[in-house]
């Protein structure tokens, strides 16, 4: 890539997360050419460490932030619209002990009273009445949205969950969405970046795995990892800091210079969740979600992760350290299994039910940024900033906060502000765009075109029905294409060892959806991490695949392996036996 002129108004997104990533794409809409950097892969932050939910924010009125629900509740409407591959509505059950309970607690919070609030809670959580008004208010303030609203209901009813109903007599029934991957949401916000720019005759590249250096005279400089990989030198107009957790870190790296400010953007908080295998909980949950407090009062999510597993989740710990350090502790994997046990007795998690773990780094407000300074870690403000910082070569900004629901608005918000300070208009802005993976044709229609693509690219007619099911269900849209471009591979036909999907596809992942490694692949496109059936020669087959796409070296896919699974086990708590090679099918 050669430098982008001052004419073509670069902007460097540093940071290819969900928020980094829909800024990127909100700016291609006003004509600007952008530039994303990340020193990991699209998504390998916080985004892939989150609870996976698009959700108003219910909890947020107990803080008093209603514009942040309100906020929330239109983005959570509007993605569900612009992706419904992706992101898809979820009934939540939300237990209750009595019928009175912290409604004096809930009012002192609404109007900004912590101190009060705390005092006020009391021992039994909130009773049914309060309940039933904090969802009166959150149907108020989805107002136009046809979705269904509150109603109250007695524990024990057909078709709920099986929460034990004599802790929990009555819940509230409400709808929220959720979103299994937001890595694959990530990489289609770039794709349709990429598409918007390619229309418009303006430049867009995405730059993994590289780090940057920055020269006082505002001349920045991207470096590649990889030996292989080639420099790029640029003259950005405007960056903005994306990068999560690592804002501050970023900063002191970009521009050490300036780095004398004692007060940090980020005051991040680690959340561990854990996916259990378990047929009996999975079947005593259903098909809603159930959202609770722990003995400590803190909000826990027992939700269906697919048709099979289940997904717990979250802890909220202070964390000051470098987030890449972050790992779920045996405490936070007793007190998750503990939360789950109140509400289901019968179905506390045994350790060999966890499939695996992971947890991250949220990157709340810190004491530099107004709203960082809650008394506890639930009581930092999730709203999200955009933080100018002063003396930079070029204008520089940060994103502090914000989380998967909000990513688009954020984006929107914070493009406003680039183009204005650039002396650029609006074009145009993202909210009725659809994402490239979003259904135009009904879902039989679309699963019958992936499998007819499916078996043009070698698989059998059976086989073909599989692979089309699992690519729409990661790909949406763009799974013909990807299945059809599968037939490309040497083995063509050959299946990846515990899934449908062709081997074929890794290399369709490579040439469109940025994927350089094994990592890349496993976690964020394929999404087989989550897999029960996830082997080592599951690992060897998409190690395979990155040798015909010409991403690994033949010599070097045994290693790329044993390097996957090590970080399984421990970034994941995943133990995969790598001892013994598996035989191909």
């Amino acid at each position: 890539m050669t430098p982008l002129s001052g004419a073509e108004r670069c902007v460097v997104v540093l940071g290819g997360g969900i928020n980094g990533a829909a800024l990127a794409r909100e700016l291609t809409l006003s004509g600007v050419s952008v530039a994303v950097v990340d020193s990991g892969d699209i998504a390998s932050g916080a985004t892939a460490w989150s609870t996976r939910l698009v959700h108003g924010g219910l909890r947020y009125l107990e803080h008093g932030e209603v514009s942040l629900v309100r906020e929330s509740l239109a983005e959570r409407d509007r993605l569900v619209r612009l992706a419904p591959h992706l992101v898809r509505p979820l009934e939540f059950y939300l237990p209750v002990q009595a019928r009175w309970g912290g409604l004096f607690s809930a009012a002192a919070g609404l109007v900004g009273w912590g101190t009060l609030a705390r005092a006020w809670r009391g021992t039994r959580g909130r009773g049914a009445w309060t309940v039933g008004l904090g969802l009166s208010l959150y149907d108020l303030l989805s107002v136009g949205s046809r979705w269904p609203r509150h109603r109250m209901v007695r524990a024990g009813s057909g078709g709920l969950p099986a929460v034990d109903a004599s802790r929990f007599p009555l819940a509230g029934i409400y709808a929220d969405a959720q979103m299994l991957f937001p890595e694959r949401f990530t990489v289609e916000l770039l794709l349709d970046a990429q598409q918007i720019a390619a229309a418009a005759g303006t430049s867009f590249s995405v730059h993994t795995r590289s780090s940057v250096r920055m020269t006082k005279d505002g001349t920045l400089h991207i470096t590649p990892h990889q030996a292989a990989g080639r420099n790029t030198t640029l003259r950005p107009a405007a960056l903005i800091n994306a990068t999560g957790a690592w804002v501050d870190r970023t900063l002191e790296h970009l521009l050490p210079a300036l780095a004398d400010d004692p007060q940090p953007l980020i005051g991040g908080t680690q959340g561990s969740h854990l996916v259990v295998r378990s047929p009996g909980l999975r079947e005593a949950l259903g098909e809603s979600g159930v959202y609770a407090e722990a003995d400590d009062g803190r909000p826990v999510f027992v939700l269906p992760f697919g048709p099979r597993l289940v997904l717990v989740g979250t802890t909220d710990i202070p964390f000051s350290g470098d987030p890449n350090d972050s790992r779920t502790s045996a405490a936070e994997i007793a007190y998750l299994c503990a939360a789950v046990g109140r509400l289901f007795p019968l179905h506390t998690p045994l350790p060999e039910q966890i499939q695996q773990h992971y947890c991250g780094v949220r990157p709340l407000p810190g004491p530099g940024c107004s709203g960082g300074s809650g008394s506890t870690p639930g009581a930092i403000t999730r709203r999200h900033l955009l933080v100018r910082r002063p003396g930079g070569p070029v204008p520089i900004w940060s994103i502090v906060g914000g989380k998967l629901t909000t990513c688009r608005s954020l984006a929107e918000t914070a493009a406003a502000e680039v183009l204005r300070c650039l002396g650029l208009p609006v074009l145009t802005t993202s909210r009725q765009r659809p994402l490239p993976g979003a259904p135009t044709i009904p879902e039989t229609a679309l699963l019958a075109s992936a499998a007819a693509s499916a078996q043009q690219a070698g698989l059998g007619p059976e086989e073909a029905v599989q692979a089309a099911a699992e690519g729409v269900a990661l790909f949406g849209a763009r799974a013909p294409l990807l299945l059809a471009e599968s037939g490309r591979a040497a083995e063509r036909g050959r299946i990846v060892r515990g899934t449908s999907l062709p081997v074929g596809i890794v290399g369709a992942c490579v040439r469109r959806e940025w994927a350089t490694d094994l990592e890349d692949v496993i976690e964020r496109r394929l999404m087989l991490v989550f897999a029960e059936g996830l082997t080592r020669g599951t690992l060897e087959d998409v190690a395979q695949g990155l040798v015909e796409a010409g991403v690994l070296q033949p010599e070097a896919a045994a290693a790329a392996v044993t390097q996957c699974l090590e970080r399984l086990l421990s970034r994941f708590g995943r133990n995969i036996d790598f001892s013994i090679p598996e035989p191909r099918s």
